[in-house]
Order: structure tokens, then C-alpha cells, then sequence
């Protein structure tokens, strides 16, 4: 036993601080360290040696000394000689003035700073300024929101009468979604045209024609909107920076064909495809400039991209099905990729095996020498307890590839080594001696319960062939098993025998794996590298390309249940525009309307083939052919589906459309509404506005440049300026001349006259105001315009030409019509100009007066 130190004490304690203290004064020692606080196990007796003490030099302390050296020790600073108080002082006043820690900030706070970074984010300030340049863009729309409709009194107010049915049905009765109150006794009324169902969220606020009108007139505004912020998201993602996205943002929003395209609600709707495509981009880390970054995959981000797909494809299929097409092709081009990708990795470590003594290292996307420097670490392990001297650096080079490490591989060698010398240390204080001759392997959870005594060869000096001492036991590292390298590191030196494999524990039997389609996708488990698309990133996909799918088969069964009229290819052929179409500007263009009358009156049907996207982004797109930031690969892309864009959308113009157009397009039924191919525009507009913000990018980067080697080294007003003049250009090719007619004030019988009735007198153009009347109680009216139940409507407006007469009333009370409403204010002109005071009482039927209308009651 060894004997325990004790204490010195008092007085020598108390020579050796008389000793020391003018020297600490002189600044020969340093400063008196503070006392740590002596553990209460720490006792004599138990293995620990008690520090010295100086309370026996010192008085004893009463007790307000005690409570005020309590008091001290809570305020956290050390005693010193400066501190110190006289017996029975007070506390120190000034201690009430100590630093008070800084506090952590609140819930309320931290929202309040958090709300404060999102309103002055990017896209925040793009969303204020799209909302803003949309008014001014679109402007008189909202100077009577409650009167007027923009360009005409015709798709307008039917699209109104729209969005209200369908909030109308979700809130009353969602069975009859597609079993409108207009055209009746038709079935699928709904489906006579693309639905606007994604609105219905706004057709559930106010009722009656005022409410439908400003109903609209907002949507159209945010509409506008939305297609400028969404093309700013993709662009933007894409690698473009603000200006870029700012200048091919705007020239997609108001580029100058959509001018024409104004009294088409679901055309404008466009916005959430750029939008959509964005959030998918950024879901999968994926730039033009960049690439794939798995770092940056947020599977938030693509779920979300998904839900704005399905959103768009609820407006209409107008858009929705060459929407899909892109879906589809860029689903297509994911699963492509991701098959190169496993492909190409497979073969790198395939070539990476085939090289002796080397393994693919697949974190950083290199090759190491991993087998040379794990057998160096290994044999730089082998120490001796009783001192021996280490393996040098001469004796642990083991294979061809030993001396071709590279600085990283040499730096991990470094590492290991240290780490491997440092667990054999700790081995060799915490493991007893064990018998010479004899080396312990430590026992891992593959190498059984117990330890292996292996001989290991001592070290040799010059000229002596057998070992010089006896050999000495290498303790077990403590809770790190050997690896393969080592343990042949130690056949090699001791000639020592393989582990013995476990018989403690049962193997279990092969566990079946069942590989999924996203897991097969996202490739093999390899914890070292990222896929190109992940597992979660391909299920959501997945998940997302199924229930747009399942939606889209939802809303196409009642456009299919419809009876075809088989004139979709004549029509087709009828709206596919010519080449020079994209030259020419629509009548709505304040820049190009008056200029462009001539070519335009060539045009076959001008609303819907004045296609141009405007003159400065034709110019912008071919200077991004040759200057831009996107690499030339992607300017190839670019230019190869901007090609195939114009193809489609010139339709039958382009051979006949026999392998463009008609096989993508014609087999639809014509109530998809695909029957003008000019709509497609909008994929030709959006790839020329990517192109011309690559031009912009490089024309602000090249202005940056320069303005870097001038004093100061920034760009000076003009500078800006200039890089705005693009953007100027491109706007104003947008400004338009849209005529916003007022719709006429809905007369007080069609609020209180109950259906099913007919509304006259009736044509295709009052068909539709009659239809936005309704409103106000939805009740079923035979009247209903737009092209697509044409010869129903035609045969009904033939058959009432007459009324009131026998063959007029029998053919009503045919199809179930009992009341016939003739509107006072609207039949001058009209064939039912006399019927107002026409006797009917020959024809046994009834009739009504009221102020601004009469009731004609059928039996």
C-alpha cells in the first residue's frame, strides 16, 4: 500500500504564502488561480490525495461572513484580495450592476422577424410589383369592376356565369357539378367548354351578375399576374439572375398575340404552368447552369409543384393536355437520367475494382488508395507493451500503389495512424501483462466471445535472422473491430491464423427483398453518394404524375360522354395558322394593331392567328444564340424545341399536320377544345423568353465587368439604365387598346320567375349575357352560347323563331320547357318584336305582364 500524502500544515502554509507574495506582487509568479470546488468523494482514504487547505491559517468566519461569501460565490466572480470586505461589512452595492446575460428572443419575436425577412423577400417583392404592373397592364379593368368585361360581352360573361356554377354546385349540391342550370334539357352542360373549376374557390363568395362580374374582372388581373411571377420562379431557377427573369418575366406575360386572347379566360389562366415547372425544378436541385445539386432536392418544393399541376389542368384542357405532354416528357427524361447515372457509376466501380489494392471512393467522386494506407495504419499499430520501438516508415509499404498516395490519402494515413496509436496506449494501461510469445487479437462481433492468443515476431536487428526477444502481446483496441486489411496486416507480419468465424449465434435465413419501381429508380442504397433523384423524390412523383392523372380521367368522363360532332380535323384545319402569323399583330396592340391591319385582313380568322410574340423578344432570343450564360448544349435544347413548337402550333399548315399535329392532337373529341393549334403559342413564347434572358444575363455581366476596372468600380447610373432598356421594350410591345363594353343590368323577373323557361329573345352573343342573369337563383333556362352545342342551340332557336305558335309550343313542351320569358327592353328588331301583344288565347296557353318582361305559361 502505498502510503497517503498529507496535508501540510498551517504555518508552513502560512511561510510559504509570506514567501510568495512579494514576488507575485513583483510579477515574478503568476496570478493566484481560483480554488475549483473540491469533490466530497475526494476524501484521504479513498485513493485521492485531499488538497492543501489554508483554513487553518485564517479566523473562522462568522456567520454573515459565511452568507456573504455565499452570496459572492453566486454572482460567479472569483475572490481576490481587491474584493475582499472587512468583517461585518455590507455586500458590495456595486455587484447589483453585473452584465445581466442577453435574453433568447420569444415566440412573438422571432415571428415578428421572420414576417419581417418574408416581406421584403425577392419574391415577395415580385409578387407587389406582378400584382402592380398587372393593373397597369390591364388597365381601365378595374376602374368599374362592377359594370364592364373586357373585350367583349361574348366568352366573358359566359366564363363568369362559369366560375359562379361552379362555386354554386360545391357549396349547394357538388353530384350536379356538370349538370349546369343553362342548356337544358341537355346532359353535361358543364363540359361545353373548358370548366374553370380551379375557381370555384372564388365562385363560392357573393351571388348575383354584379358579384360574378367583379368575380371575374379580379381573376383576370391576378391571372396576368400570375403569368409574370411564375415565369420570373422558373427563369429565375433556372440560373438567370432578377434582370433576366425580370425581362423574359414580363415578355411571356404580356407578350402581344395574348392581347387577342383577352376575352378567353381560360387562356390567360396560363400562369400556373411556368410556376408548376418551377417548383418541380427546384424540388429536384436542378438547374440550366448548374445541374443536378442533390445537396439542394426539397421534396416540399416538388409536392408542391405537383399540386400546382393538378390545379392548372382543373381549369381546362385547353392548356391542360399539352401541359400533360410536357409533364410527361420531362417524367421521361428524370427516369433517363437517373438510368445513365446508375449505369455510368456501376461501370466506375467496376473499373475501380478491377485495379489491385484500390477501391471507388464515391463521397467526393474519386478514386483513393484506401488499401495501402489501411494496411500502413494497421501495421503502424503493432506496438509492444514492453516499449519496443514502432514499425518505421521504411517497413510499412505494402503493395504497387504505396508510394502514389495522394496528399488527401497521405493526410488520412496521418490520422489513422494517430488514432490507432493512441487506442493501442489506452489498451496498454487498461489490460494486464499478458505471457510473452503470445499476441491478443481483440474480439469483435464477428470473430466470436473470446480473444485469440497469435504469436507476433519481435523486431530484428541488422544481421540477426531469428527474433532477438521474446515476443510481447498487442493489447485488444477497446470497441473497434479489425477490418479486413488489418487483420491481414498481422498474417503478414506473425503469420498469424484468419478469425474464427461465430458459432454463439444462429445465422438467419436470406431476407427476400422486394424492389419497388421508385426504388429501382432512385438506384441501389449507397450511403456514400446521392442518386440524381432520390427514393423520396421519386415516390412523390410518382404519387403526383397518378392523381394528375386520376383527375384528368375524372374531368374528361363527361367531355367523352358527349356526342362528338366528327368536325374536329375540318376545324382544326379552319384555325391552323401560317408562318406569317408570327410576324403579325393582333388588332388589341396599341403598337402593332393599326400597322399590321393589312397583312392581318389576310388572315383567315385573325383573332386566333395574330400570333405574334412581340419584335424586341424575337431580337433578344437570336442574340441569346450566340451571347448568353446558358451553355451551348442548352441553347441547342432550346433552339430544338422552340422548332418543334413552331411545327405544332402552325397545325395542318405544316404538311398536312399528318406527323405533327393531328397524331399529338386530332384524336381528342372536339369537346377538349384542342381544335385551334395557335394556343401553343404559349410554349414558344416561353422558350423565347428563356433564351433572351440568357442574352440579358450576359449583357449585364459584361456591363459589370467592364464597370469593375473603372473608378469606382460599379456601375454608374446610365450603366443601370441600360441594363433596363430591355425590359422597357419588351413592355411596351405589350400595351394594349382592349375595349371593355358594360353589361347590361340583369331585369328583376329573372329573380323571381322560377325554371325550367326560355329566355327571348335568343341568339349566340344574348345567350351568354342570359346565362351570367342567372346568377342570382340558378334556375334552368334552355338558352346557352358558345360553339360547341351549336347545332342544338341552332335547331331550338330555328324551332322558337315563331312563338307564340302550335309548332313553337309543342316543340318547347317536347324537351320539358313550361314558361317562356320574352324581355321587353330586348326584342326590338328581333322576330318577336309582335309577340308582346299578340292574343293567345287560341293556343291554350297563358300569359303574365310584368313591368319589364312577359311570362308565357305552357300546359
Amino acid at each position: 500500500m502505498t502510503e497517503q500524502p498529507q496535508p501540510r500544515s498551517s504555518v508552513a502554509a502560512a511561510e510559504t504564502s509570506a514567501r510568495r507574495g512579494p514576488r507575485r506582487l513583483l510579477g515574478l509568479l503568476p496570478p493566484r488561480r481560483a480554488t475549483a470546488p473540491v469533490n466530497k468523494r475526494d476524501k484521504p482514504g479513498n485513493g485521492t490525495a485531499e488538497p492543501p487547505s489554508d483554513k487553518a491559517g485564517r479566523s473562522e468566519k462568522t456567520a454573515p461572513e459565511a452568507k456573504t461569501g455565499t452570496l459572492e460565490k453566486k454572482a460567479g466572480a472569483p475572490a481576490t484580495a481587491k474584493d475582499a470586505r472587512p468583517p461585518g461589512a455590507p455586500p458590495d452595492p456595486w455587484s447589483v450592476f453585473a452584465a445581466i446575460p442577453e435574453q433568447p428572443p420569444g415566440l412573438l419575436r422571432r415571428a415578428l422577424r421572420a414576417l419581417s425577412r418574408s416581406v421584403v423577400h425577392e419574391y415577395a417583392l415580385v409578387v407587389y410589383a406582378g400584382c402592380l404592373l398587372a393593373v397597369m397592364m390591364t388597365w381601365p379593368t378595374l376602374r368599374y369592376p362592377m359594370h364592364t368585361l373586357p373585350q367583349d360581352l361574348g366568352d366573358p360573361t359566359r366564363q363568369a356565369w362559369r366560375v359562379a356554377w361552379a362555386g354554386h354546385a360545391v357549396i349547394d349540391d357538388p353530384a350536379r357539378l356538370w349538370q349546369s342550370n343553362a342548356y337544358y334539357p341537355q346532359k353535361d352542360s358543364f363540359a361545353f367548354g373548358d370548366s374553370l373549376f380551379g375557381y370555384a374557390f372564388a365562385g363560392m363568395l357573393g351571388d348575383g351578375p354584379s358579384a360574378a362580374i367583379l368575380r371575374y374582372n379580379i381573376l383576370f388581373v391576378l391571372a396576368h399576374a400570375l403569368l409574370l411571377i411564375g415565369a420570373y420562379a422558373l427563369v429565375r431557377q433556372l440560373g438567370a439572375r432578377p434582370t433576366g427573369a425580370a425581362v423574359a418575366a414580363v415578355a411571356f406575360a404580356y407578350a402581344p398575340w395574348r392581347l387577342a386572347q383577352e376575352g378567353h379566360l381560360n387562356i390567360i389562366s396560363a400562369g400556373a404552368i411556368p410556376l408548376a415547372l418551377a417548383m418541380l425544378a427546384r424540388g429536384h436541385g436542378y438547374s440550366l447552369r448548374y445541374g443536378f445539386r442533390p445537396g439542394r432536392r426539397r421534396a416540399a418544393w416538388a409536392a408542391a409543384g405537383w399540386l400546382m399541376a393538378i390545379w392548372q389542368l382543373t381549369l381546362g384542357f385547353s392548356l391542360g393536355i399539352p401541359f400533360a405532354y410536357a409533364l410527361g416528357l420531362i417524367l421521361i427524361t428524370l427516369v433517363v437520367a437517373g438510368l445513365i447515372s446508375n449505369f455510368r457509376q456501376s461501370r466506375r466501380e467496376k473499373r475501380a475494382a478491377a485495379v489491385p489494392g484500390r477501391r471507388w471512393s464515391l463521397r467526393r467522386g474519386r478514386r483513393a488508395a484506401l488499401a495501402g494506407p489501411s494496411a500502413k495504419a494497421s501495421t503502424a499499430t503493432a506496438t509492444t507493451v514492453s516499449g519496443t520501438d514502432k514499425t518505421g516508415p521504411d517497413t510499412d509499404k505494402s503493395g504497387p500503389e504505396a508510394g502514389k498516395a495522394t496528399p488527401e490519402t497521405a493526410k488520412a494515413d496521418t490520422e489513422a495512424g494517430k488514432a490507432d496509436e493512441a487506442m493501442a496506449e489506452a489498451a496498454k494501461s487498461a489490460v494486464p501483462a499478458a505471457p510473452a510469445g503470445a499476441s491478443v487479437k481483440a474480439a469483435s462481433k464477428a470473430d466470436g466471445p473470446e480473444p485469440e492468443v497469435l504469436p507476433v515476431a519481435a523486431p530484428l536487428k541488422p544481421g540477426v535472422t531469428g527474433p532477438e526477444t521474446p515476443p510481447v502481446t498487442e493489447p485488444p483496441a477497446p470497441g473497434r473491430p479489425r477490418s479486413e486489411v488489418q487483420v491481414a496486416a498481422s498474417m503478414e507480419v506473425g503469420k498469424a491464423t484468419p478469425p474464427r468465424p461465430r458459432t454463439d449465434v444462429l445465422e438467419s435465413p436470406p431476407r427476400r427483398r422486394w424492389i419497388s419501381l421508385g426504388r429501382y429508380l432512385a438506384g441501389p442504397r449507397r450511403p456514400e453518394r446521392k442518386p440524381v433523384i432520390g427514393w423520396l423524390l421519386t415516390n412523390i412523383n410518382i404519387l403526383g404524375a397518378t392523381i394528375f392523372l386520376s383527375v384528368g380521367i375524372l374531368m374528361a368522363v363527361p367531355y367523352i360522354r358527349l356526342k362528338d360532332t366528327g368536325s374536329r380535323i375540318e376545324e382544326i384545319t379552319f384555325f391552323s395558322p401560317p408562318l406569317r402569323s408570327l410576324l403579325i399583330g393582333p388588332a388589341e396592340s396599341r403598337v402593332w394593331g393599326a400597322a399590321h391591319a393589312t397583312p392581318r385582313a389576310s388572315l383567315g380568322w385573325a383573332a386566333e392567328m395574330s400570333l405574334l410574340p412581340g419584335f424586341a423578344l424575337y431580337a433578344l432570343a437570336l442574340a441569346g444564340l450566340f451571347l448568353s450564360v446558358w451553355r451551348l448544349r442548352h441553347r441547342a435544347l432550346l433552339i430544338i424545341g422552340l422548332v418543334v413548337t413552331v411545327i405544332l402550333t402552325l397545325g395542318t399548315n405544316f404538311f398536312g399536320g399528318r406527323w405533327t399535329y393531328l397524331p399529338v392532337f386530332g384524336h381528342f373529341p372536339a369537346a377538349f377544345d384542342l381544335r385551334i393549334p395557335g394556343r401553343l403559342m404559349l410554349w414558344v413564347t416561353l422558350l423565347l423568353a428563356i433564351l433572351a434572358a440568357g442574352a440579358v444575363d450576359d449583357f449585364v455581366r459584361r456591363i459589370e465587368h467592364w464597370a469593375a476596372q473603372r473608378i469606382p468600380p460599379w456601375p454608374g447610373p446610365w450603366l443601370r439604365l441600360a441594363t433596363l432598356i430591355p425590359l422597357i421594350l419588351v413592355a411596351v410591345e405589350g400595351w394594349n387598346t382592349t375595349a371593355h363594353p358594360q353589361v347590361a343590368a340583369q331585369p328583376p323577373a329573372l329573380r323571381t320567375v322560377p325554371g325550367p323557361m326560355l329566355v327571348l329573345p335568343t341568339a349566340d352573343l344574348t345567350d351568354q349575357t342570359v346565362q351570367l342573369w342567372t346568377t342570382s337563383r340558378f334556375q334552368q333556362i334552355a338558352n346557352g352560347g358558345g360553339g360547341f352545342n351549336a347545332a342544338q342551340q341552332n335547331e331550338l332557336r330555328a324551332k322558337a323563331a315563331g312563338f307564340p305558335d302550335a309548332t313553337s309550343i309543342e316543340y318547347l313542351e317536347s324537351i320539358g320547357v313550361r314558361k317562356v320569358l320574352l324581355l321587353r327592353d330586348q326584342v326590338a328588331g328581333t322576330s318577336w318584336e309582335d309577340a308582346v301583344d299578340l292574343p293567345v288565347d287560341a293556343l291554350q296557353i297563358r300569359r303574365e305582364d310584368l313591368p319589364d318582361a312577359v311570362v308565357f305559361y305552357l300546359n
